[in-house]
This record gives C-alpha cells, sequence and structure tokens, in this order.
C-alpha cells in the first residue's frame, strides 16, 4: 500500500469533503501515472463512504430533533373565513 493511503483519514465531514475535491482535482490530471491514479482513486472511495455516513448520521439526527418538535395544534378561537370581490 502505498503512504497516501495509509495516511489517517479525515473524522470531520469538512475536512474529509475537502480532501476529496483535491483527488477529484488531481484525478482529473491526464499525466497522472496509472499507479498514481489507482492509490488516488482508493483514498476518494474511503473518503467518499465517510462524507455519505456522517451525511446520513446528520439526517437521523435532524429526524429525531423533528420528531420532538411539538406540531404546532389549530386553534379553536380562529375561524377561517372566505373573503369574494364585491363587484
Amino acid at each position: 500500500m502505498s503512504k497516501k493511503s495509509e495516511k489517517k483519514l479525515p473524522e470531520r465531514l469538512e475536512e474529509a469533503l475537502e480532501e476529496l475535491e483535491a483527488v477529484v482535482e488531481k484525478l482529473e490530471s491526464p499525466e497522472m501515472p496509472l499507479e498514481d491514479s489507482l492509490s488516488l482513486f482508493e483514498r476518494g472511495s474511503q473518503l467518499s463512504k465517510i462524507c455519505f455516513d456522517k451525511l446520513q448520521e446528520a439526517e437521523r439526527k435532524v429526524e429525531i430533533l423533528l420528531k420532538k418538535v411539538p406540531q404546532p395544534q389549530a386553534r379553536s378561537d380562529f375561524e377561517v373565513q372566505n373573503f369574494q370581490e364585491v363587484e
């Protein structure tokens, strides 16, 4: 395994996204040797999984929070009136 794939993976979403963007930019270079491209692709796959997992975790937390928030109740002293234009 190359040094790049042995590098510690970031724990924060923002760090993983930033590194993933840099990996994609490097992979777009036509001069990159195949061996380096494969190592970068592997790293990018790991970073992509971190991003996906972090976003899923955040989504679950938001769903839990939304279930805890009381939903607004209709007011019994409020009556909807239908107004029509008078000609």
